[in-house]
């Protein structure tokens, strides 16, 4: 009986199944399909959706999201528009809380489609609807690859053309998000999780409210303002920090005299901008305070969108340097475990931006000079001092077959030698006179940039610090190396001291590699909610901050 009764239910499911599947089969196509395949497989319809917006960034991305079903609309049926087209069409305008612009995802024909769907026509009715949505999901996956992959490719410093990751990527997350009827939430999902980035997006609505109003008040520029001068600059000088929030306005004092209490404020303005706290508004401390909030704006988009290019999880323990603020910190579930001061690289070597997994610990290892460093200054120390080479523990070497083989100094004509005729290595043996100090942290990249320590510490008291030819010298490299090496309880900080009190040669491969993201942030909210800024050194956010205002020509 049992088997009877089972084979009863396979054949009732089996049944089943074949209703299904023919229902779904007999289901009349959406009349629209066949316009959105004209639209995506003819140069007449490609000209047609030219002339409804601009030219669709990847007609070939949009074939892999219809194709599969059958060109169907996505965003319509007979009876109108579903509910999603509402919740693209709200993430689109309020895409300027991101740092992006709205006009750039097609709002302006959508709101222009939209408004047409009314028509009696039905053949016009069956354009409207096919146009409207392939604009909704070219809207949709270019913002999706604006929130991911950001606006401008971090390579080449272009503004993005094309789709970086796999395109059929970008298809699969719009079909998920309209077959669930969930937009809003996929594209919110999007955007990074990193509390940086959450932060610049409060303060960039502060600004964009700043920009609207203008500024209030301006400090004349010209000579320094300082303690007990009094007059219009002075009182000048007192609005501007009211209205940035420096000077408390129940300071109690409304007069045009620089004060005690009118210092404090400018030196709490000159730390939020990691200037050296003097009290005296120098240019510089002038020349910030007269920063229009459209700069901040611009500003903190350019920002917003390096934080877009970055890994979408930074790691639980990672190591994340901020170059214009020159700082370097440790971070552990969300909590800065170590905080120390970095040398960095001169605007002329500058250290680039870029994430990568610190792999090795190494104790007073020799350095090996890169050939850039070589030929742009080295040479000339070797070629004006004879003595140069030994006296800082150095050496030549040059290759013979697969080995490295020692040479003579003397044996150099460095009258004649040029940066075109070396044909040697420089060998720096390990030690406190070494270049590196006597720890490095490495972490693989394409620029030849480490973690490390410095034997030229008369750099760290100063408030601007670069000073390297790219690499990171850090502050406190022992106490980094004890951090780092808390994976081996044998590496005590007592070991550390020792080892590098006998100056011996080590080498430690992480046992799970940590994160490195060294990044450039102009402007960010402290823990104690203070507005910090910083100058743009490398002028990195004036390129992208121009790039990011351009609308890509398709």
């Amino acid at each position: 009986m049992r088997p009877f009764t089972h084979m009863r239910t396979v054949a009732a499911l089996l049944f089943s199944l074949l209703l299904i599947g023919c229902s779904k089969s007999q289901k009349p196509a959406d009349p629209a399909a066949s316009e959105i395949r004209r639209l995506l497989a003819t140069e007449r319809g490609a000209i047609q959706l030219a002339q409804a917006a601009d030219s669709l960034l990847s007609p070939e991305l949009l074939r892999l999201f219809y194709e599969p079903r059958e060109f169907d609309p996505a965003w319509s049926d007979a009876s109108g528009t579903l509910a999603s087209v509402d919740s693209l069409r709200a993430v689109v305008r309020s895409a300027d809380r991101e740092g992006l612009e709205p006009r750039e995802y097609h709002i302006d024909a959508i709101d222009a489609l939209a408004a047409k769907l009314q028509v009696s026509d039905q053949e016009a009715l069956l354009s409207i609807r096919a146009e409207l949505d392939l604009l909704l999901s070219e809207a949709f996956m270019l913002y999706a690859c604006h929130m991911t992959e950001g606006k401008v490719d971090r390579d080449s410093l272009r503004l993005r053309r094309s789709f970086g990751r796999e395109k059929r990527w970008y298809a699969e997350l719009l079909e998920r998000a309209v077959g669930s009827q969930n937009v809003g939430s996929t594209l919110g999902s999007l955007a990074p999780a990193h509390s940086w980035y959450r932060t610049l997006r409060d303060l960039l609505g502060h600004f964009q409210a700043q920009a609207k109003i203008g500024m209030s008040s301006h400090v004349p520029s010209g000579s320094a303002i300082r303690p007990g001068e009094t007059g219009r600059s002075v009182f000048a000088l007192r609005n501007r920090l009211l209205a940035l929030g420096d000077l408390h306005p129940r300071s109690g004092s409304t007069s045009d005299e620089y004060d005690s209490t009118l210092v404090d404020a400018v030196r709490i303005f000159q730390k939020r901008h990691g200037y050296e706290p003097s009290g005296v508004a120098d240019s510089a401390t002038i020349a910030a305070l007269n920063v229009r909030p459209q700069k901040r704006v611009d500003q903190i988009k350019a920002t917003m969108e390096r934080w877009r290019w970055m890994p979408h999880a930074l790691g639980r323990k990672h190591v994340i340097i901020n170059i214009p603020d020159f700082k370097l910190s440790v971070v552990e579930s969300g909590r800065a475990v170590l905080t120390m001061k970095v040398v960095l690289g001169l605007p002329n070597w500058q250290t680039p931006v870029f994430s990568s997994a610190m792999e090795q610990v190494l104790f007073n290892s020799p350095w090996m000079a890169p050939e850039d460093i070589v030929e742009k200054e080295l040479i000339n120390y070797m070629k004006a001092d004879s003595n140069y080479l030994p006296s800082n523990n150095m050496s030549l070497w040059r290759r013979s077959g697969d080995s490295l083989v020692r040479i003579d100094p003397r044996t150099i004509n460095w009258s004649e030698m040029t940066p075109e005729k070396i044909d040697f290595f420089l060998r720096q043996e390990g030690g406190p006179q070494n270049i590196m100090g006597q720890v490095k942290f490495l972490i693989p990249n394409k620029y030849n940039v480490y973690l490390h320590d410095t034997p030229y510490r008369e750099d760290f008291p100063k408030n601007v610090r670069m000073f390297s030819h790219g690499c990171i010298r850090l502050e406190k490299p022992l106490d980094f190396a004890e951090d780092i090496l808390q994976q081996f309880p044998e590496w005590t900080r007592a070991r550390i001291d020792t080892v590098v009190a006998h100056k011996t040669e080590n080498s430690i491969r992480l046992r799970k590699t940590i994160p490195v993201h060294v990044v450039y942030s102009t402007i960010w909210t402290a823990n104690d909610g203070s507005i910090q800024l910083r100058d743009d050194y490398y002028g990195l956010d004036r390129r992208l901050s121009e790039l990011m205002r351009q609308t890509p020509r398709r």
